[in-house]
């Protein structure tokens, strides 16, 4: 039986060399299959990345409060700048307070001075000079008067009585031009030149009341603007002192 199998064996072989391998029909290409989806990101993966993000989150918070403590600095040298201006502004302040109280302290006392004192007391001179005048013209009038009347009923002396008569005319003529003058002069004087003088001390009065008030609203401005700038700088301080506290403690709390 065993020779049988052989023997048959031998014969397919010999058939099989004489008449060619018949190849195996090719197996058809694996049709194409859609893209697999990505592989799940290890767990090692995703553990690194977790780690990079909260680095990256620490560095930011590291650089935010160093920024904030530079601010801080900062601010801290700007009040001391702020604080070097508010005194010398003050300085400023203190000597216009100063002038223009001054100012008007003179301006009053020009004012009083010059109607209780000035005024009168010139008035009175320019009165007695025309007086003087009136007086000069008066009496070269009684002295011509009294010359015409002697020297009428004197038939002697002819030239004596012409020469005094002359000079007494020319006297009385230049008392009474000097008189005219005089007049006009006290005019001039209680009308125009004393109104005119006490007017300008008064205005100089109003002007220096004035500049006073100004200087003071602008203490009372600057004092309101100081306050103002105070408050703004004391909150700005208190707001970065607390962001700093806050990125301090968030920092404290996370692990390096």
């Amino acid at each position: 039986m065993v020779c049988r199998l052989a023997l048959v064996l031998s014969f397919v072989a010999v058939l099989s060399g004489a008449c060619g391998t018949v190849p195996a029909p090719a197996e058809p290409p694996p049709a194409a299959t859609a893209a697999s989806p990505a592989a799940p990101p290890r767990p090692a993966d995703q553990d690194q990345e977790k780690a990079d993000a909260k680095l990256a989150a620490r560095k930011q918070k590291q650089k935010e409060l160093r920024g904030k403590q530079r601010e801080l600095e900062a601010a801290h040298g700007e009040q001391q700048v702020a604080e070097f201006e508010r005194r010398m502004r003050q300085l400023a302040l203190d000597a216009s307070v100063q002038k223009t109280t001054d100012d008007l302290e003179q301006a009053k006392q020009d004012l009083a001075v010059f109607l209780a004192d000035q005024k009168p007391r010139e008035l009175e001179e320019r009165r007695i000079s025309f007086d003087s005048s009136t007086y000069r013209a008066e009496h070269s009038k009684d002295e011509l008067g009294e010359l015409v009347a002697m020297y009428e009923a004197d038939e002697f002396a002819r030239t004596t009585k012409e020469l005094v008569l002359k000079r007494g005319r020319r006297d009385l003529e230049l008392a009474e031009r000097s008189l005219a003058v005089a007049t006009k002069e006290l005019a001039h004087f209680e009308q125009v030149t004393l109104p005119q003088r006490e007017r300008e001390l008064q205005q100089k009065l109003r002007d220096a009341e004035r500049e006073r008030t100004k200087v003071g609203l602008e203490v009372e401005k600057w004092q309101l603007e100081g306050k103002l700038a105070e408050q703004k700088h004391k909150d700005r301080l208190a707001d970065l002192a607390e962001d700093i506290q806050e990125l301090q403690a968030a920092l404290a709390k996370e692990s390096p």
